[in-house]
């Protein structure tokens, strides 16, 4: 019995480091469609689902966060997010990335060993295009 104590304890601490290596982040960007969202990923798992809302939100789950490189900006065409994995400790690091986009927003994906998720959205699908990037046109 006591084994089993001692392997739960130590599930539980390496559950605990687990959580603790975990950063959380959502950034929100108001918009006025027609809008475009670039995205730029390594190693990441990417889902977009549509919303009503005039804002973009982006939502990112980074384990070993430390191992991540972000860049979020905004100008007057669009939004733009960059998560890539740093160099050695990078390989540690793994990302799951929620985007929820209002109608009427292009997609512009340059995505590295990415999984893509996409739901409830409108639009022509463009893969791959000349330029090696991604596209989706939302009719919205």
């Amino acid at each position: 019995m006591q084994h089993l104590d001692n392997l739960w304890k130590i599930v539980n601490v390496a559950s605990s480091v687990r959580d603790m290596a975990v950063e959380r982040k959502t950034l929100r960007y108001t918009v006025e469609p027609p809008v475009t969202l670039y995205l730029h990923l390594q190693s990441a798992h990417i889902t977009f689902e549509q919303w009503t809302q005039p804002i973009i939100e982006i939502s990112s789950e980074l384990q070993a966060s430390f191992g991540w490189r972000l860049k979020a900006d905004q100008d007057e065409y669009g939004v733009y997010f960059v998560a890539k994995r740093m160099a050695v400790v990078g390989n540690l690091a793994q990302a799951k990335i929620r985007a929820l986009v209002p109608p009427q927003t292009n997609l512009v994906l340059r995505l590295e060993k990415c999984s893509l998720t996409m739901s409830n959205l409108s639009g022509t699908v463009e893969l791959p295009s000349n330029d090696g990037l991604v596209h989706l046109l939302s009719s919205g």
